[in-house]
Order: C-alpha cells, then sequence, then structure tokens
C-alpha cells in the first residue's frame, strides 16, 4: 500500500472519530440545555421523588391521606406549613417535628393520635396554628397540656372529635394566654363554668357545637373580654336568662331546646349583630337588649305565638328566679304585652318562619326601621297589615307563604324597593287589584296554590278600582318572574301580560286551561322559563299555544300531560331543558328531534308508553354528546307482553319487531285474494250439494213419529 494512502485512511478514521466525538458533545450541549430550560419541572419531579408520598408547594408541605405512622423526618427545613392530615400516626415524640423551626401551620386532623409528647413542640415556637381535629388525645391528655404550654405563639387550636369531657378540656386549654381561636365542638361536655375557659384573655371566637351542654353557669364568659364569635349550636340548652355577653357580635344557639330567651335590663350597648335561635322551642318571642346593633335574627322553627287575645288579664307577668351562689335575683317580664318596647333599628333580616303566630301585633315593625327581608312563612297567620306607621323604606324581600290568610290590608306607597313578593299556599281568592303596579322594582311575585283570577288589561279598564277581586299583572314594567301554579285558571287574557317583561312564568297544575294563540303573545320575546306541567293537556289543546315566536325561551316544562306527539313549532326552538315526563309519547318524530337537538342540552323521558319497535329517535339521543338525559335508568318501552328498560332492548326483541312487521304486511296484501277464494269455494260446494241436500234433509227429519 502506498504511504500516502495510509495517512489518508488515519486522516480519515481521525475525522471520523472527532464528528463522533462532536455528536456526543453535541448530544450532551442539548440535554444540558433542555434540563436547564425545564430546570423548575425536573427539579420539582426529583423532589418530589426524594420525598416519598409528599409534595412540596413553595413552603407547604403536603402529605395527607399517604397512610403514614409517622412524621417524615427528611422533609426540607424551611416548611412552614405542615398538612398531615389523614394519616395513621398514633404519636409525636418530642424528635418529631424537632427539624421544622420555621413551622407556623400543623394539621394532624383525622389521625389515631394519642400522645403528644411534653416536648413535642420545644423547638416550633413559631407555631401558630394547630389542627388536632378526629383524634384520641383523651388518652393521654396531660402530656398534651404540657406541650401546648411550650407555644408561646399559638392563636388557632382545634380540639374538636376527641372525646373530652369538660374536665380534660378545662385541663388542655387552661391559661393559653394567646389562644384567639377555639374549636371543642364534638365531644362530650355537658356542663360548662367559669374556671373551664379561664386564662383565655385573647379569645376571639369559641366554638362549641354538638356537645351535650345543658348547664352553662353564671360568668362563665365574662372572662373572656375579647370573645367576639361563640357557637353553641345543637347542644341541650333549656334556656338563656340573664344574657349579659356585651362584647359578643356573633351567637349561635340553634338547634337547642331552648324555651325562653331573656337579656338583662342594661343601658350598655350590646355589641350582638346576629343572633340565631332557629330550631328552639321558643315559646315567646325573645326579650332582646334594649340597646343593641342587630342586623340578623333568626327565629325560624320555634313554637312562638303572641297570646294577647287568649288572656283575659293582659297585664299578667311572669317571674324568672335566678339563685346564684346565696344572691337571689328575680326577673318580672309580662310577656303577653303586645307593644314591643324593644327598637332593633339596625336589623336587617327577620326570620320567623315555621312558628304558630296568628297575627303580629299592632306596631309590632314600628322599632325595625332599616329592614330589608321579612320571612313569616309556614305559620299560622289569617291576617296581615302594613300601615304608613310602619317604617319599611328598605324592605326588599317578603315572604308570606303557607299560611292561612284570605286579605291582605296593605298601604304600598312606601315599598318602593320591594322585588320579592310571596303569597304562595294561602287562602286568596282576592288581592288589591293594583297590589303589585304600586312596587316600582318588585321583579318577582308567586301567587301560587290561591284562586285568584288574573285582570284582562285594556284602555277602558286602565282606571278600575283596587276592591276589583282579580289582580293586574300588566304594565309592571320591573316584573321578571311570576308564578301561577294551581290557582284554577281557565283562561288568561290576551293582555293578561302585556308591556310586562317576564322571563320565567310558571302555569303548572291549572287543569283545564285553555291555551290561544295570544295567550303567551305579549311575552314572547322575554319569556326564558315555561312550565305547562300537569295542565292536562293533550296535542291539540297545546297546539295553540305554540304558534307564536318565541326569540329566548330556553327551558320547557310539558310534564304531567296527555301528549302523545311532539308539535312540529318545538323544532323551530332554541331549547336547553325540556321535560316531557309522564306522557304518552309512543315515540319521537325524527324531524323535531333534529331540530331540538341543535341546542338542547337536558332531556326528561321516563313515564312514557314508547314503542320498543319504534327506537330509531333513541338512538339520535344517545349518540348526541352534548346531550344529558337525567332520567335515563328510568326510561321504559312497551314490547308485545311487558315494559322493558329502554337501554335492554335485545336484538332479538328488535328482530321480532321486524318479522311481526313483515308477517303482517303480507297477510293483509294477501287478505283480499284469500277472501275472493274461500268465497268461490263455498259457492262451488254449494252448488254441486244442490241436488244431495234435500235428500239427506228428508232422510233425517221425514220419518214417521210414534204417539
Amino acid at each position: 500500500m502506498p504511504a500516502h494512502c495510509g495517512c489518508c485512511s488515519l486522516q480519515r478514521g481521525v475525522g471520523i472519530i472527532m464528528r463522533m466525538e462532536l455528536r456526543v458533545l453535541s448530544i450532551c450541549l442539548i440535554f444540558t440545555a433542555l434540563v436547564m430550560l425545564d430546570g423548575g419541572s425536573n427539579a420539582e419531579a426529583s423532589l418530589v421523588t426524594s420525598l416519598g408520598s409528599c409534595r412540596m408547594d413553595d413552603t407547604v408541605m403536603s402529605c395527607q391521606g399517604r397512610r403514614l405512622h409517622h412524621v417524615p423526618m427528611d422533609l426540607p427545613i424551611r416548611t412552614e406549613e405542615l398538612l398531615l392530615n389523614r394519616n395513621e400516626i398514633k404519636a409525636i415524640n418530642n424528635k418529631s417535628l424537632s427539624t421544622y423551626r420555621h413551622l407556623h401551620t400543623l394539621n394532624l386532623s383525622g389521625n389515631q393520635l394519642e400522645l403528644i409528647e411534653s416536648g413535642a413542640f420545644t423547638h416550633n415556637r413559631n407555631l401558630q396554628d394547630l389542627n388536632l381535629q378526629n383524634n384520641r388525645i383523651d388518652l393521654y391528655y396531660p402530656e398534651t397540656h404540657l406541650a401546648l404550654r411550650t407555644l408561646s405563639a399559638l392563636t388557632r387550636l382545634d380540639l374538636s372529635g376527641n372525646r373530652l369531657s369538660e374536665a380534660i378540656a378545662s385541663s388542655i386549654v387552661q391559661n393559653l394566654t394567646t389562644l384567639q381561636h377555639l374549636s371543642l365542638a364534638k365531644n362530650l361536655i355537658m356542663r360548662l363554668e367559669p374556671s373551664m375557659l379561664e386564662g383565655l384573655s385573647q379569645l376571639r371566637e369559641l366554638n362549641l357545637e354538638h356537645n351535650y351542654i345543658f348547664e352553662i353557669e353564671s360568668g362563665t364568659f365574662e372572662g373572656l373580654r375579647n370573645l367576639t364569635r361563640l357557637n353553641l349550636a345543637h347542644n341541650h340548652i333549656p334556656c338563656i336568662v340573664d344574657f349579659s355577653l356585651y362584647q359578643v357580635k356573633t351567637l349561635n344557639i340553634s338547634h337547642n331546646i331552648v324555651e325562653l330567651f331573656l337579656a338583662r335590663e342594661s343601658e350598655i350597648e350590646f355589641q350582638l349583630e346576629t343572633l340565631d335561635l332557629s330550631r328552639n322551642k321558643l315559646l315567646f318571642f325573645p326579650l332582646l337588649p334594649k340597646r343593641n346593633k342587630l342586623k340578623l335574627l333568626l327565629l325560624s322553627d320555634n313554637e312562638m305565638s303572641f297570646y294577647n287575645d287568649l288572656m283575659n288579664d293582659s297585664s299578667a307577668e311572669v317571674h324568672f328566679i335566678q339563685i346564684v351562689g346565696n344572691v337571689t335575683n328575680i326577673t318580672s317580664v309580662n310577656l303577653w304585652d303586645e307593644v314591643i318596647s324593644v327598637s332593633l333599628p339596625e336589623l336587617q333580616v327577620l326570620d320567623m318562619s315555621q312558628n304558630s303566630f296568628r297575627y303580629l301585633p299592632p306596631g309590632f315593625l314600628r322599632g325595625i326601621t332599616s329592614l330589608s327581608a321579612l320571612q313569616l312563612n309556614q305559620n299560622c297567620l289569617r291576617a296581615f297589615s302594613l300601615t304608613e306607621q310602619d317604617p319599611l323604606v328598605f324592605l326588599q324581600t317578603i315572604d308570606l307563604s303557607q299560611n292561612q290568610l284570605s286579605h291582605l290590608n296593605f298601604n304600598v306607597s312606601r315599598l318602593e324597593k320591594l322585588n320579592y313578593f310571596n303569597l304562595s299556599f294561602n287562602k286568596f281568592e282576592s288581592v288589591p287589584s293594583d297590589l303589585f303596579t304600586k312596587m316600582p322594582q318588585i321583579t318577582t311575585v308567586d301567587l301560587s296554590h290561591n284562586k285568584v283570577p288574573v285582570c284582562d288589561y285594556s284602555l277602558e279598564n286602565e282606571k278600575r278600582t283596587s276592591n276589583t277581586s282579580c289582580v293586574a299583572l300588566a304594565h309592571i314594567k320591573s316584573l321578571k318572574r311570576l308564578y301561577l301554579s294551581n290557582c284554577a285558571l281557565v283562561i288568561l287574557p290576551a293582555t293578561a301580560f302585556v308591556g310586562s317583561p317576564l322571563t320565567h312564568l310558571d302555569l303548572s297544575s291549572n287543569t283545564g286551561i285553555r291555551l290561544e294563540a295570544s295567550t303567551f303573545q305579549a311575552v314572547a320575546e322575554s319569556l326564558q322559563f315555561l312550565s305547562l306541567r300537569n295542565n292536562g293537556l293533550d296535542s291539540n289543546q297545546l297546539e295553540p299555544g305554540l304558534q307564536v315566536t318565541f326569540s329566548n325561551l330556553e327551558t320547557l316544562d310539558l310534564s304531567e300531560n296527555s301528549i302523545t306527539s311532539l308539535h312540529p313549532a318545538l323544532k323551530n326552538l332554541r331549547l336547553k331543558w325540556l321535560d316531557l315526563r309522564k306522557n304518552k309519547l309512543p315515540t319521537l318524530q325524527q324531524d323535531v328531534l333534529q331540530g331540538l337537538l341543535q341546542s338542547l342540552q337536558e332531556v326528561f323521558l321516563s313515564g312514557n308508553a314508547f314503542d320498543c319497535c319504534q327506537l330509531n329517535w333513541w338512538t339520535s339521543l344517545i349518540y348526541t354528546k352534548s346531550l344529558i338525559i337525567p332520567d335515563r335508568s328510568d326510561i321504559t318501552c312497551n314490547t308485545s307482553f311487558k315494559l322493558e328498560h329502554i337501554d335492554r332492548i335485545s336484538q332479538s326483541t328488535k328482530a321480532n319487531c321486524k318479522v311481526d312487521n313483515t308477517v303482517l304486511k303480507y297477510f293483509l296484501l294477501l287478505l283480499p285474494t284469500i277472501l275472493c277464494i274461500f268465497t268461490v269455494c263455498v259457492m262451488v260446494l254449494l252448488s254441486l250439494n244442490s241436488k244431495l241436500l234435500p235428500k239427506y234433509v228428508k232422510a233425517k227429519c221425514g220419518s214417521g213419529v210414534e204417539y
């Protein structure tokens, strides 16, 4: 081989090696660049891997629901919030948290925690929020007591669901001077006394709901000068007498057995803004502080009433005796006095629903000058009056539903802000004709389950008197929602809603109502929701009402009628929600259905008489991805023998439908021919046997008879 060829070969080999090295180097550089570009995500992935089942987000370490039996020891020391809830940790020893000196939030709820050693928090001086909910710290509570004493910055502590008695709870929380929020809910506390909460001078919020408290000693909360929120719901408290928590702003005593609520007679102003006494056994309207800042008063689901009409002596007094040590206090209250002297100048919401009120005393509402919502539904009211002396300038909502009202005495000149008025489920046969026309901001009216006719608006009737028995619902420019369910309506005047831009109209349960082409003409452009449920309508009766062009109708309820086919006008509607339950539909026409499926999002179809042999429409429905059929599991169809679930129609059933249809078709085609052949055969037989027939008759009937 020539020398120069060897050199060339060597050079080529070196070149190839260099190119390979350059490629490897390039690949390494590209990989390094990619790592640098994606450093954040890869770093996070490597961190998650190194932390096992935990995940780090900034300074928050999440280890929830990982079946951990102890606190992980290898977490970053910069962790400030450690979430260990829903694990299986049974103990926190003195070294469990020693690494995490920056910790300010620790969640250990939902574990099996029994023991917290006395030095467990020695290195966690910054811990502010500790959640020990749903554990068993009652088993070794003295150790927990010592451990909590080392937390000089602790402001929030949750001990709910730990089977704590009042003695154990007192031992754990006493003298936690920095504590601001404390929850002792869902424990076994039965009595409250001053020593239990001793030393909690900074406490602002105390939650004692879902215990078994039946007694609260006088002075229990007096040492809690900063307490603003107190929750005593779901206990067994029988009464509140001499209420004197001047500093509390929110008090919840709902779901107890309170029969009386009496505030201390004092000229000191109470800071109370929210008082919840619902779901109790109150017999009388509570005696509230004379000077108060109440904004929300909830008294629903009690047994309250006014009793002046039942008493012969209206000045009768009730005496309450309170014995504290050697001191006996007697409070005399005239519970039957109808003139409620307590002023509620800042009250905005008054809920007295689900009680036994038969009437409201004259002047009862005069001291409530800022009221925006009045709820008196589900009582026994027989009459309701509003006069010029009742300062209801700010009233926006009145709910008088489910009473026994048959008439109203209303001066509505001052109800300028009223937007919701519910009179449903009463005994009205008439209301003042102009009741709603004088409410400039009324948006929702519910007259359901009454028998009030609707006025026919016309120019000559524009100046009708207020004693007309019908109610005027036309030309109310603010009215959006109108509910007239079960009002015994038969005919709706063509001008009933003219000038009222209704978006929601409920005409359900008016059996025998007649729909005309003009019924919805006035609201066809604005209507979005229309209910014609349970009106006994068949397809022909429904047709006139659908002749108008609904521009914005999205929800249509036609359930519980006698409809046998979908009206063609439906395919032009851009419905999103359609209810066809409990009708008599054997099938759904494909042309109408295809039009509906352009916009339909939800449809109800159960309770119809669908034919199992006509299910082409069902295939169209179930293959429309954007459509939801909530009652799909209840939709059935009829076979020759029984009802079948529409999704369980087998191929054999469909084959039988085809066979049956084919046989029937051919049988009907051949039937005339068969009848002709049969007739000819009978005639031939009769002609052939015409000579034999007389002989046969004589042979059988012509013989003599012996007598």
